[in-house]
């Protein structure tokens, strides 16, 4: 059996427990990543740039929202930040490729809340990413950086969800993209709509494979937020 991990960007695979529940882990370089996914509870939360009520708003999360958590620190949770939120990077280090894409040129890029250099860095992405952007001004674009970016929310306004589900079948790639799900799962009985992001994505299609992640509401459609994979022979 010949182990893949599908990393959120690039990673490796760690095991840990937390609060009592068996969590995996995906990490690189900085950033460590665990797979759970939570409901805001009350209206108007702010996320914030640090995991301190003194540091600053990102913006706000609505009651019902559901949010994938990165990270426990003590009494708050890491989160991707939602599809609606912006990041800035500057211009010398992206190439515009067209259609409102632009492509990363350096390892490690700083993904801002501003579009200063003194500003809070929210997230980082490798060279070769590419990202839609917004606009572009005095030297910064503003990118769509779903889901590099993150922030941080009080425990208490969140409310975890689902255990992760775990189901065999073959890799099947969607022509067009589905809300969130990029590829699908298919069983001998029925089908998963996936999210699976990847380099090299060639070497999964028509694959027996077993996957593990949790199911997630997105816009349009209900898939599966894969965060392991396991080829099978």
């Amino acid at each position: 059996m010949n182990i893949q991990n599908t990393p959120l960007i690039k990673f490796s695979l760690r095991i840990n427990f937390i609060t009592g529940f068996f969590v995996l882990f995906l990490f690189f370089s900085r950033e460590v990543y665990c797979v759970e996914n939570a409901q805001v509870n009350k209206d108007n939360i702010n996320i914030r740039v640090d995991a301190t009520v003194a540091s600053p708003s990102l913006g706000y999360l609505a009651k019902g929202e559901i949010v994938s958590i990165l990270e426990d620190k003590f009494d708050w949770a890491k989160i991707i930040l939602p599809k609606r939120f912006s990041a800035y990077a500057a211009s010398q280090f992206l190439k515009k490729l067209g259609d409102n894409k632009v492509e990363v040129l350096v390892s490690d890029l700083n993904l801002r809340n501003q579009p200063t250099l003194s500003s809070y860095t929210i997230g980082r992405a490798d060279r070769g990413s590419v990202f839609f952007y917004r606009s572009q001004e005095n030297g910064w674009f503003e990118l769509r950086c779903y889901p590099y970016t993150y922030g941080w929310v009080n425990k208490n306004f969140l409310t975890k969800l689902q255990k992760p589900i775990s189901v065999e079948g073959e890799i099947l790639f969607l022509r067009n993209y589905t809300c969130e799900a990029n590829c699908v799962l298919k069983t001998n009985t029925t089908e998963y709509l996936l999210s699976l992001l990847y380099k090299g994505k060639a070497k999964f299609l028509n694959k027996k494979v077993k996957i593990q992640g949790v199911q997630i509401k997105g816009s349009g459609c209900t898939y599966i937020y894969v965060y392991k994979l396991v080829f099978l022979k």
